[in-house]
């Protein structure tokens, strides 16, 4: 007998295994969904001051991109990839204590979590300039490459930040030198109010990747299996 992709079908531990893991997985996925939900209700409150950027529905892509991740690995996560602290295991106590401002939060509560970052978990800060973390990324990939660590590096990015040019000299440096880093676009179809197609004459970002050198991959966001 063979699975329908054509494998051969997996032991009794095997399976049993791959259960776990998967259900592991939703585990954390639901753990992030209740995070984000906690905060837009306490941001509703007024018990979090400034900008909450919801990433309520995206969960998917932080759990199936972080969950291979290993202990030295580095992320650059966005504005909305709370889910991505939590599956670097930082503790959800202080990463809340950081959006409601308190000095127990990862940098004392300052500037909430639009700059937040823990090195600590190998956890680059985002900045308002969306993109501009990828050549930080490519660095650490660098690094890595150059001591001969067996590690990699992870840049998330949205469709409208692929338009920038340190975006394009991040992937082309990185294709030039062979280096282990991914980079991931959360493509929402839309760069605020402008829509896809009023940035670029391509159907899909990843289209792009073997101009630079490397590949790409179109997946749903929304099929955690497929992201993994």
């Amino acid at each position: 007998m063979a699975e329908p992709d054509g494998a051969a079908p997996a032991s009794a531990p095997e399976a049993s295994a791959r259960i776990e893991y998967e259900l592991n997985l939703y585990f954390q996925m639901k753990l992030i969904r209740a995070f984000e939900e906690r905060v837009s209700r306490l941001h509703r409150q007024n018990k979090i001051l400034g900008g909450v950027y919801s990433g309520a529905g995206q969960e998917a892509i932080v759990t199936g991109i972080c969950a291979p991740l290993q202990e030295g690995d580095f992320v650059a996560p966005l504005h909305r990839d709370l889910g991505v602290f939590l599956m670097r295991g930082v503790d959800p106590g202080r990463l809340m204590a950081q959006l409601m401002g308190k000095e127990t939060g990862l940098s004392r509560g300052k500037d909430s979590f639009l700059h937040g970052g823990d090195l600590e978990h190998g956890i680059f800060g985002s900045t308002s300039m969306l993109g501009s973390s990828l050549p930080v990324a490519v660095g650490a990939a660098l690094k890595f490459q150059i001591k001969r660590e067996k590690h990699v590096a992870v840049a998330f990015f949205g469709e409208g930040a692929s338009s920038r040019g340190d975006v394009h000299e991040a992937m082309n440096f990185a294709g030039v030198r062979k280096l282990a880093v991914i980079f991931v676009c959360e493509n929402n179809r839309y760069a605020y109010s402008t829509p896809l197609e009023k940035q670029m004459a391509i159907e899909n970002v990843a289209d792009r990747a073997e101009a630079y050198g490397f590949r790409g991959h179109v997946v749903s966001g929304n099929d955690l299996l497929a992201v993994v």
